[in-house]
């Protein structure tokens, strides 16, 4: 609970500190787009880390030597907790354009930071405004930037993973970029399982070989979704499995 209630602190003074940064990273844009995207990303990365070392979480992170550095990725993980985000995101190079879903906007103060980080939100029960936000994130990666979202759509309560959403390959198939996906496993021990405790459970943060769309054919990348799927549950069940043997 001490973890929690410090972690609570932290991101009421965010929220305070967060407005003059948020006016600041605007009038940035105003000159330049790309100088604030990295002002931002300075920014939410220290909030992220101060959050992550009150949570006590311990990260092994795997892989990242197999990201693409020469183009924009589409980044795929499967979704458990809300510290993957918190986890993940900060460690990846480059700019980044995060898919969150719509209710994230509704959030004052916090849905204007990610907006200035570049975030789509993304409606998954409307088909014309989910479009609408995919063929966005195409025009995106052709201008440079990678894009992370999360394939299920929303977080799994069970800790089995969801479906993947063949609409997000899309991204990757439209635009020629190489799909990444990323294995998160054990983060909801770290919140999700201890609601409102927060524990300093092990973490694996594993970055997988890269797909490119351009080695299947058409009638394959229809189901590129459910290849990622597949590969990111094998790694967790193989992670989580080392994690127990280290328990």
């Amino acid at each position: 609970m001490f973890r929690f209630i410090i972690c609570m602190i932290v991101v009421v003074i965010d929220f305070i500190v967060v407005i003059p940064i948020e006016i600041i990273a605007f009038v940035i844009g105003l000159f330049s787009r790309k100088a604030r995207t990295a002002f931002m990303k300075v920014i939410m990365k220290a909030v992220f880390s101060v959050i992550n070392f009150c949570s006590g979480a311990k990260v092994t992170y795997l892989g990242f030597d197999k990201i693409p550095v020469d183009t924009p990725v589409l980044y795929v993980a499967n979704h458990q907790s809300f510290f993957d985000v918190l986890l993940t995101l900060m460690r990846l190079p480059g700019t980044i354009c995060f898919v969150a879903k719509k209710q994230f906007r509704k959030i004052p103060i916090f849905a204007q930071a990610l907006m200035l980080y570049n975030t789509l939100f993304i409606d998954r029960d409307d088909v014309r405004q989910g479009l609408k936000t995919i063929l966005e994130a195409i025009e995106r990666v052709k201008k440079g930037m990678s894009i992370f979202i999360f394939p299920e759509g929303t977080r799994s309560r069970d800790g089995r993973m969801n479906e993947f959403k063949e609409g997000s390959m899309k991204i990757a198939v439209k635009s020629g970029c190489p799909i990444v996906p990323i294995a998160i496993s054990n983060t909801s021990e770290v919140f999700e399982n201890h609601f409102p405790k927060l524990v300093a459970a092990p973490v694996i943060i594993e970055i997988l070989d890269p797909v490119f769309p351009q080695d299947f054919d058409q009638k394959e990348q229809k189901h590129l979704g459910k290849l990622c799927k597949d590969r990111i549950e094998e790694a967790v069940n193989r992670n989580m499995e080392t994690l127990r043997e280290q328990s």
